[in-house]
């Protein structure tokens, strides 16, 4: 998503009323951009500092997320996040059947991490 490369993170908000992320950053030309998730499941991100630059949001395999956040889900998986489930498969199988699409949230500098949302909007 070349929109979002070297932008720099203002702000974010979570409305878990309307299931939805909202990213608010400034382009390199210094315009305003909104970045919205819409229909969130869950999302998880990592050194949130000032001045975080963007590099990229990529849409990958819902496997990929099961793989790479292993440790994640298995330490909050008893405080039923994101979600009461058994065991991963299932966990894959909900994300799956509910349509959900995994972003990775890429940052040259703070706020890496990931989103679980049905869509991604660029305003």
């Amino acid at each position: 998503m070349s929109t979002v490369h070297d932008c720099k993170l203002l702000n974010y908000q979570v409305d878990f009323e309307r299931s939805r992320l909202e990213i608010n950053v400034l382009d390199e030309e210094e315009k305003n951009v909104k970045i919205i998730f819409e229909d969130l499941f869950t999302f998880h991100f990592e050194d949130q500092l000032p001045n975080s630059i963007l590099l990229d949001i990529v849409e990958e395999d819902v496997h990929l997320f099961a793989s790479k956040n292993k440790e994640l889900l298995h330490r909050s998986k008893d405080y039923s996040w994101p979600m009461n489930y058994e065991n991963i498969k299932e966990l894959v199988r909900y994300i799956k059947q509910n349509n959900y699409t995994y972003y990775q949230v890429q940052a040259s500098y703070g706020l890496n991490g990931w989103v679980l949302a049905k869509r991604l909007l660029i305003k």
